[in-house]
């Protein structure tokens, strides 16, 4: 019983410890990046979204308000939490225009004083036009690849039983 008590301790560490990955394009609107708890928190809850490598604060809510002077200036005017996220337990956070810069690690936190009530983390990954158009370029290189193989294969096919069969 004891064994399977510390399986599910770990088990639960280390779905807290993996971090969700989103995937989104340079100039891309906007994207949501998920963090939710069990509602409601305190009133007094601190709010923090970091982006981590260096740490730097991406959005910080505290007395029920956002607090745009703790931002860094990277992100400050393109971020946005629900107005009720306290009440709600939705602490997701809305980033928008989307550049390279904003890639990296993630995380988003609540906590009362010096008490970490939750804590999760995202991976935001950005990629360029350029690498989409690479990627693009790679996919339509492999079907002409794949395409002139089977042409090549049904061609032996056709003249082994062509010519081989028959003498």
């Amino acid at each position: 019983m004891k064994i399977f008590a510390a399986f599910v301790i770990l088990l639960q560490v280390s779905q807290q410890a993996s971090a969700e990955t989103f995937k989104v394009k340079e100039g891309d609107a906007s994207v949501l990046l998920p963090c939710k708890v069990t509602a409601p928190l305190p009133e007094d809850t601190v709010v923090e979204w970091k982006r981590l490598n260096p740490e730097i604060t991406v959005h910080r809510r505290s007395d029920n308000r956002d607090q745009p002077g703790e931002q860094n200036q990277l992100f400050r005017t393109r971020t946005s939490l629900r107005q009720d996220a306290v009440q709600s337990g939705d602490l997701s956070l809305t980033l928008k225009n989307i550049t390279p810069l904003d890639q990296g690690t993630f995380t988003c936190s609540a906590s009362q004083g010096q008490k970490t009530l939750f804590s999760k983390q995202v991976e935001l990954q950005v990629y360029t036009i350029d690498e989409k158009y690479y990627f693009d370029l790679y996919v339509t290189f492999l079907v002409l690849f794949i395409i002139t193989l089977f042409g090549g294969v049904l061609s032996a096919v056709l003249v082994y039983k062509k010519y081989i069969m028959k003498g």
